[in-house]
């Protein structure tokens, strides 16, 4: 009897700790538990708004790396059927009227560090900075960009159209080469593009961080215009080099 008596003691007691203690620590917990769980929504709601953000950029610069791509290939067809295109000649005339010394130098000079003696050196040298500043990957894409030649030089192949000539337009340079794309604008497009980004994202806001991006959009913007005011391409050719440069560029940006 009295084991009996004590086992029903000791069930009492720990019934007792049971109904007592198990309120008081479930509230203990939930005190606990809650900033947490408020904290979890919380990210969970952020994360959820950038993954919606995420899913906007990334539709946005599929359809517009769409559109180029749809831009091109109708170029590149119709370019591979004619000469030049409806407009060619015109802007071509329109543009060449100016006569203005001045004006021709500009142009002369914008075009001209986009042949390979000046492009492949300043294309190294920019890299070279990037790399002396510890901006290893950067210097590699800068490098990278010069690929955009390959891709000219395949459509060039493809397409196999002829340039501007004397009898048509005022022609500065005589190029022996196919004239569509124009591989200036699109190398234009990749290496000052990206070194555009790469000064904006690297580099704090002030005046000569804004001078170099001004410079390099201002290159991306003047050379198509200079290469159909020197008579080296058709204004169509300039217009596909923009497009299949922007494809090019949007590859390495992807990549980078």
């Amino acid at each position: 009897m009295p084991a009996k008596t004590t086992r029903q003691g000791n069930n009492s007691d720990i019934s007792s700790i049971y109904n007592q203690g198990l309120p008081q620590l479930a509230a203990t917990v939930e005190q606990n538990v809650k900033p947490v769980m408020t904290e979890a929504q919380h990210i969970a709601a952020q994360t959820s708004f950038s993954g919606r953000k995420a899913v906007s950029r990334g539709t946005m610069f599929l359809a517009f790396y769409l559109w180029l791509l749809s831009g091109a290939v109708m170029l590149s067809w119709i370019a591979q059927r004619t000469q030049f295109f409806p407009g060619d000649m015109a802007i071509t005339k329109i543009l060449q009227k100016r006569k203005n010394p001045l004006v021709r130098r500009f142009m002369l000079g914008i075009s001209e560090i986009g042949f390979p003696k000046l492009s492949i050196p300043l294309s190294i040298s920019f890299a070279a900075i990037f790399w002396a500043l510890r901006f290893r990957l950067e210097a590699f894409f800068i490098l990278l960009t010069s690929s955009s030649h390959l891709l000219n030089a395949l459509v060039k192949r493809l397409i196999k159209r002829p340039r501007p000539t004397n009898e048509l337009v005022t022609v500065a340079r005589v190029i022996n080469e196919p004239s569509f794309p124009s591989g200036h604008v699109m190398h234009y497009i990749n290496l000052f593009g990206l070194l555009s980004y790469l000064l904006a994202t690297n580099w704090r806001s002030g005046r000569l961080r804004n001078i170099l991006i001004a410079i390099c959009i201002a290159l991306i913007a003047f050379v198509g215009p200079s290469r159909v005011y020197l008579g080296a391409h058709w204004p169509s050719d300039v217009m596909a080099g923009y497009l299949y440069g922007g494809l090019w560029f949007g590859g390495i940006m992807a990549l980078y």
